[in-house]
């Protein structure tokens, strides 16, 4: 664990001296990581990529192989690994397996909340989880399908109390957070779903919403001053807020590896636009310190503009809030 916070301070270190002062310092393996379970979902929200069925991979899940491949690699230097990213991760045949291979990394996992029957809550409570994000965007069965199309609110929320309980009962220190996705059609019922989050001992976080199409942020933001990524211009059009014209720490701190193994640079990059390298060529030290990421690192560094998955990045402001 020494040699893992070690090689995040420098990492930051190697961000630090690149931005300021213009040195260019290779970072050591990432202290974060994503990783893709699966690239597939039981839902079809209706702002989500996978969702819509715009997402492109070859695997529908991560092979077990694949998995305890990275874990392999990253052993040691990894502070925090995320089990998720586009797909539903619980969905995996081998979810609990993989989980497994990452103790020792702070794995955390975000999940729809579908997959909480008695037998899945105590494999949970007793996995080395060490946190549990649930998508959970409202307290009635209306507000949440607004944008959760095709959930089962019931079923969601029976199986949060349910989780919530063997937690207690066993003595787990999984920690369980209630994410609240803010939209036009459930903020009034933010205060609502805080409480609810109280009552079951979880955590709870207000997110800002990311749709598809920009120039649609109107039929979906909310009038919570700060609780969109959006503003309507002068034109009567709706922009993106800016970010930062130049810079990422997330290159030099994190990475993102999907279902099909490709390594791409951001959770921004959903369609792997800009592939790394993959860990069926090559391992994860020579992608993540090869010349086409030592490239990409640079252009951000220059000027963020001309990257398109820069454009929607939240980089700089705040993404999430709570009540």
């Amino acid at each position: 664990m020494a040699l893992s916070y070690l090689n995040a301070s420098y990492s930051v270190f190697a961000y630090a001296v690149n931005r300021y002062a213009g040195i260019s310092v290779c970072p050591p393996l990432p202290p974060a990581i994503s990783i893709e379970l699966s690239s597939i979902c039981n839902l079809a929200c209706p702002e989500c990529l996978t969702g819509t069925g715009l997402t492109r991979r070859r695997n529908p899940f991560m092979s077990f192989d694949l998995a305890e491949n990275i874990a392999s690699q990253l052993r040691g230097h990894v502070l925090s690994a995320w089990l998720s990213f586009q797909g539903e991760p619980m969905m995996h045949p081998d979810f609990f397996r993989i989980a497994g291979l990452f103790e020792g990394m702070n794995p955390v996992v975000s999940t729809n909340g579908h997959w909480f029957d008695r037998e899945s809550c105590i494999r949970l409570a007793g996995s080395p989880l060490k946190k549990i994000i649930i998508s959970y965007d409202g307290v009635t069965p209306e507000a949440y399908g607004i944008y959760r199309r095709g959930g089962d609110h019931t079923l969601v929320s029976e199986g949060i109390r349910r989780l919530a309980e063997v937690i207690r009962d066993t003595g787990s220190e999984l920690k369980i957070v209630l994410q609240f996705l803010v939209h036009r059609g459930n903020e009034h019922e933010t205060n609502a779903a805080a409480t609810f989050a109280r009552s079951v001992g979880a955590g709870f976080r207000v997110k800002t919403m990311q749709v598809l199409d920009h120039t649609r942020a109107g039929e979906w933001a909310p009038s919570g001053k700060g609780m969109s990524r959006y503003y309507m211009g002068d034109d009567g059009a709706w922009h993106h807020l800016r970010s930062p014209a130049r810079g990422c720490m997330r290159m030099w701190t994190s990475a993102v590896i999907t279902t099909d193994g490709d390594v791409v640079p951001c959770c921004y990059d959903k369609n792997g636009r800009h592939v790394m390298g993959n860990l069926e060529e090559q391992s994860f030290r020579e992608i993540w310190r090869g010349e086409r990421y030592r490239s990409f690192r640079r252009m951000v560094m220059k000027d963020r503009n001309p990257v398109d998955i820069c454009s929607c990045c939240s980089q700089g402001r705040q993404l999430f809030g709570r009540s």
